[in-house]
């Protein structure tokens, strides 16, 4: 478990041998109250930020959406998917505004490259018709690490740290049955893959396939929680 000044993790569903999914990245730099997200095969191009004013944003980096000005026009001159407001801790409140989301019909042998497999934390494979939920959370500091969120539940502790401005930051994850929400956002993806009209980025002719891999953005309004599910693309 990372130091609980400092947190900097990378996850993977299953292992480097077999089906397995994208690597997320999560991180908060020492003596900051914030903490980022990524994908590691987006990285430099996809970010999520948790600020602890409580904004919290998702979308292109700044160095890549400075090199993709007709996209960016394309998706209404923003390089933001998302952007939200989670509430801070109020005494035991518990708040999660990020979760990466993996059913276990999208994991595949998919990686040309080998990885560095000791660098990555990898979780287990869920169990057919379930997802791995990579959960990040707030609370107040006074919840204990061996009470962490969800433990009665079947969630797992990955790492934990206390943020200079009174919070806890608490990294989890949990195998649990795929729901309709899940389902719901695989059909999307789908869809939004049959459209011949897509935005693509410089340098991607029109009829380059995609990329092994898909991310799907699904805001949940009223609980202040952007969910992102790492999908196959074919």
């Amino acid at each position: 478990m990372p130091p609980s000044n400092d947190i900097d993790v990378r996850l993977a569903i299953s292992s480097a041998e077999g089906p397995n999914s994208a690597i997320f990245k999560v991180w908060s730099p020492r003596g900051k109250s914030d903490v980022y997200a990524s994908v590691r095969e987006h990285a430099g191009v996809f970010k999520v930020s948790l600020h602890e004013t409580g904004e919290c944003k998702a979308g292109l980096t700044k160095q890549f959406a400075d090199t993709q000005l007709k996209a960016l026009s394309a998706m209404g001159s923003t390089r933001h998917q998302s952007e939200w407001q989670r509430l801070t801790h109020v005494g035991s409140r518990i708040v999660t505004p990020l979760q990466f989301v993996v059913p276990a019909s999208e994991l595949r042998s998919w990686r040309e490259k080998e990885i560095d497999s000791a660098k990555v934390t990898w979780l287990p494979m869920p169990t057919p018709e379930h997802s791995v939920i990579i959960s990040c959370i707030f609370s107040g500091q006074r919840l204990p690490d061996e009470e962490w969120p969800g433990r009665k539940n079947g969630t797992v502790l990955v790492g934990t740290k206390h943020m200079p401005n009174g919070e806890k930051f608490w990294l989890l994850w949990q195998d649990c049955p795929t729901s309709h929400h899940e389902a719901m956002m695989l059909r999307q993806g789908a869809e939004v893959r049959s459209q011949r009209e897509m935005v693509r980025f410089s340098g991607i002719p029109e009829d380059t396939l995609l990329g092994p891999r898909l991310l799907i953005f699904k805001e949940f309004i009223e609980d202040r929680l952007l969910v992102v599910m790492d999908s196959a693309a074919n």
